[in-house]
């Protein structure tokens, strides 16, 4: 996968994690607060990985250009 199609993935993370973020903040009971969470760690766990992914593919790139 290129830069550019992983700054669309992260940039897409992103906002999805404003979304879940206004889900909590609106949730009311205990039960619906949680599954937001967990739903939320699990977004910062993919775009986390995302990231690693970007790193490592900008390593390559600035190694080529050597």
């Amino acid at each position: 996968m290129d830069i550019h199609q992983l700054k669309q993935r992260i940039d897409a993370s992103g906002k999805k994690l404003v979304t879940l973020g206004n889900e909590y903040i609106k949730s009311k009971d205990e039960i619906a607060v949680r599954k937001v969470l967990v739903k939320m760690f699990g977004e910062i766990s993919q775009q986390t990985l995302l990231l690693g992914e970007q790193n490592a593919q900008m390593d390559r790139n600035q190694k080529g250009l050597k």
